[in-house]
């Protein structure tokens, strides 16, 4: 999937909290079972709720015992799952996809006669059952099958209105693989039951169109879901909005990813013009013509308009003119019937435009709208067909429907998407019963992937294909129909093996250079340094992100090579509730020293819902930081003297950013006061007769002067104050992230300013700092061989809401130049996207309390 499609989730109005809060609801549990035991909660309001801060108890009745936060939002009728087990292996016994809301890890285990509290953010108890069929003659006991609340039972604390689960009884209970009897994740309680793994379905819309050209005027529809589409008895009409003015009955089924054409051209001249292959769906000879002012209106088989179009230059100011260019859509117009939304056509553009024979510019018969990939020219007439299920495969893998794709795997990775999941298939036979048909699969390195490492289970023309890694490299995996005429069709999966990873790792895929990351519930955040893409990843399951964000547009980036602008290097993250403030490097090029002024920016997002359904969207930027840090620094604004620092020397042009007198932002972080943040750097080290020591520089109005930016640019430079800059020793190293954990003390990753060996200083290490710049780091011991072996720790994920104390931290690598399939190519140089990774891991700390002592809270001294 080229850009999974994050489901909208509308939050409740802050006046409405509480009414909210009061719809989330028990609604099943099971206190014992052969595998673990679990309550789930429900949704049953119609506002979306945030589990932030909420937290459950058994019958000690204390808020905060267990929390359950990392659920995140729950949409209105979405059920999620607290149990004493691994989330992802509890999601595995009963059958549940990735994006079911899961917290694992649960301590204050159930008893046969015991009480389920659920508590909000603010400790009020939102729901309560005591339950006990010794304590309550009668009653049921869950053990080994789970037990759901009637109508009347929920929220009412009465055992006697829930039921024993039995196998398809009417909340559709099933058996795990553990042989427990239960419906973890979604309850008929709620009006609506949400369900997270339901697929999209057929979704059809218009995503191109040119009203006037020399090999005449065409729309294109794209089915942008991810089911296939019948569209037997849609129609199509102009501004005369009428349902069935002209069939569009003749395209057929199309598939997720297929567009298909609509001309007052014949459908043979229109191919030839645009040189589309003759599988490419068109219908030719439309007679109800598009004007330059015009409306283009597509409905469905029951005449309900599916999607509309209103256009016209001269009228709606700003908007495309598509005489010879067509328009396409953006993915923030789809749907919209907003014109201004549309782009005109160029040749090379993002939807690879091309010029036709007649000299008209434009793509038609295939979009990037779409979420899956389908080529119409694959295959061969009358032959089998091996497609993929895209809405029932999982989102970590992107396969397009038919042809073939890329997947990555790592040997003895527990949540290998090709392996845990599996690709779904779908044959078909146009000759025949696909049931006759001869199925074959072949690994073309066997070193790689083994015969007995490809396993098909299904039946009928649905199949599941599972791959099993056996060594390191590349095979190209084929899974055969044949008929009984020896015509057969192929689906080629071009896949990549990497080496096991150290106990507990994940492998996250599609991007390697993670530098940055913010965890939302189950989920996380990260950025690469190679792009302005925030990519949300689950923090417990290996392969491709499920959604991303794209900032590029709102940065306005200035440098440009080859019409791309260049990275800003995206090296720090620092989250203020529902801001979170990026940083780049403010660096030079790493290799020559050139200027990349691109990397000057800071801004911040907006955060809304959490776990799958996190979104963000651009708030502000500020584009004048570091020639405010020079400007300080020369003018003697800390007060050590001109140029104390050396920042002008650090960032001159030609002065590499690895260097110990180099320049390199690439930790940021919320300062103890309301309005500043930390700038923590990679280099210089400092002072400058010794280069010794990290720097850490206190913005103190930073987060207001980003607020105060105007719509679309940035605060005027000399907008910024700074404190008196701070000087760490960690041991030579400088800093590669820094976090405030819960406490208001720091946590800090350190690591080299250039190339990592393995020998302090060269190395990395952790450290808890108070904050105090009296204070002196300290280093805590920590195992991070999981995370080095992969590539430089770039990012502490999870420790904003760690404190004193032992905790587990989950750490991200930079795994750029990790070679990765025994081909000497570095991560970030893979051809294939698909193919590239960075590895998530797990550590333990103890953080000792005294790293609390003499700390600024919030601008207050702590006693």
């Amino acid at each position: 999937m080229k850009t999974a499609m994050a489901l909208a989730v509308a939050m409740a109005l802050a006046g409405c909290a509480e009414v909210a809060a009061a719809q989330v609801r028990i609604t099943e549990f099971m206190y014992s079972g052969n595998g673990p035991e679990f309550v789930e909660i429900t949704n049953t309001g119609a506002a979306a709720v945030d589990l932030a801060g909420w937290s459950f108890d058994d019958d000690s009745g204390v808020a905060g015992s267990f929390a359950i936060g990392a659920l995140g939002t729950l949409a209105p009728g979405q059920s999620a799952l607290i149990t004493e087990g691994d989330a992802t292996a509890f999601r595995t016994a009963w059958g549940l996809c990735a994006a079911a809301k899961v917290v694992g890890g649960n301590g204050h285990n159930l008893s046969r006669n015991d009480v389920i509290n659920i508590y909000d953010a603010a400790g009020a108890q939102v729901d309560k059952l005591r339950y006990g069929d010794q304590n309550f003659p009668g009653s049921l006991r869950t053990q080994n099958v789970a037990g759901w609340v009637s109508a009347l039972g929920l929220g009412a604390d009465t055992i006697a209105q829930w039921t024993l689960a039995s196998i398809g009884d009417a909340e559709n209970s099933r058996a795990s693989s553990s042989g427990d009897v239960g419906s973890p994740g979604l309850s008929t309680r709620a009006a609506q039951p949400f369900d997270p793994c339901a697929p999209l379905g057929p979704r059809l819309r218009i995503t191109e169109y040119l009203y006037d050209g020399p090999d005449g005027e065409f729309v294109e529809f794209t089915n942008v879901g991810d089911s296939p589409a019948d569209l037997s008895g849609w129609s199509f009409d102009d501004d005369s909005n009428i349902a069935g003015t002209v069939s569009l009955s003749a395209f057929g089924t199309v598939q997720p990813g297929e567009s298909v054409l609509f001309t007052d051209s014949t459908a043979a001249a229109f191919r030839n013009a645009w040189n589309l292959c003759s599988a490419v769906k068109v219908i030719g000879g439309n007679t109800v013509g598009l004007g330059r002012a015009d409306q283009i209106n597509l409905y469905d088989s029951t005449g309900q308009r599916v999607d509309r179009l209103t256009y016209n230059d001269q009228a709606i100011a700003g908007s495309i003119r598509t005489k010879d260019k067509s328009g396409w859509v953006s993915a923030a117009g789809l749907g919209a019937d907003q014109i201004l939304e549309w782009t005109l056509s160029a040749s090379g553009d993002a939807e690879a435009s091309r010029s036709s024979s007649g000299g008209a510019v434009g793509s038609p018969g295939r979009s990037t709208r779409a979420l899956f990939d389908f080529d119409p020219c694959a295959g061969s007439s009358g032959a089998p067909v091996v497609t993929v299920d895209v809405a029932q495969t999982t989102r970590r893998l992107d396969l397009a429907v038919n042809g073939g794709g890329a997947v990555a795997a790592t040997i003895g990775d527990a949540t290998d998407p090709a392996l845990h999941d599996g690709i779904v298939l779908r044959l078909g036979d146009p000759d025949g019963d696909v049931s006759a048909l001869s199925l074959s699969l072949d690994s073309s390195n066997p070193a790689v992937v083994a015969d007995s490492g490809l396993a098909l289970s299904g039946s009928g023309d649905t199949r599941t294909l599972r791959i099993t890694p056996a060594g390191v490299g590349y095979s190209t995996i084929t899974v055969r129909a044949t008929d009984a005429n020896n015509l057969s069709g192929s689906y080629v999966i071009a896949y990549a093996a990497a080496a096991a990873g150290g106990a507990g790792t994940r492998h996250f895929t599609g991007a390697s250079d993670a530098s940055a990351a913010i965890d939302s519930g189950d989920h996380m955040l990260v950025a690469d340094d190679e792009g302005q893409r925030l990519r949300l990843y689950p923090r417990d399951a290996s392969g491709l992100a499920e959604n991303g964000f794209d900032f590029t547009a709102a940065l306005g980036l200035t440098d440009i090579d080859g019409g791309t602008p260049r990275e800003v290097d995206i090296e720090g993250a620092a989250r203020d509730g529902d801001l979170i403030y990026w940083t780049g490097s403010h660096s030079n090029k790493k290799d020559n020293g050139a200027a990349r002024p691109n990397r000057q920016r800071i801004f911040s997002t907006r955060i809304s819902g959490s776990g799958a359904q996190t979104a963000l969207s651009y708030v502000a930027r500020y584009d004048h930081l570091r020639t405010d840090l020079l400007n300080w620094d020369h003018a003697n604004g800390h007060g050590l003297g001109a140029d104390a620092l050396g920042l002008s020397a650090s960032a001159a042009t030609g002065v590499w950013p690895e260097r110990i007198d180099g320049f390199n932002i690439e930790g940021l972080a919320l300062a103890p006061d309301a309005e500043g943040l930390y700038i923590a750097f990679r280099a210089p080290l400092l002072p400058l007769d010794q280069r010794n020591k990290a720097l850490v520089i206190h913005a103190a109005n930073l987060r207001s002067v980003i607020a105060a930016a105007p719509p679309g640019g940035s605060a005027a430079a000399g907008s910024l104050q700074f404190a008196a800059p701070i000087e760490l020793d960690l041991g030579g190293r400088g800093i590669r992230d820094i976090v405030r954990m819960a406490t208001g003390a720091y946590l800090l990753a350190a690591g080299p300013v250039a190339a990592a060996t393995g020998t302090a200083p060269a190395d990395f290490r952790l450290y808890a700092w108070s904050g105090n710049a009296a204070d002196a780091p300290q280093l805590l011991q920590a195992d991070l061989a999981v995370i080095t072996a992969a590539g430089s720790l770039e990012t502490l994920v999870n420790a904003g809401s760690l404190s004193g104390g032992e905790g587990v931290l989950e750490l991200v690598s930079d795994s750029g130049d990790s070679v990765w399939y025994n081909d000497g190519v570095i991560a970030k140089d893979l051809p294939e996207v698909r193919q590239r990774k960075f590895v998530g891991g797990r550590v333990t700390l103890d953080i000792p309390a005294a790293v609390n002592d003499r700390l600024f809270v919030d601008g207050f001294e702590q006693p």
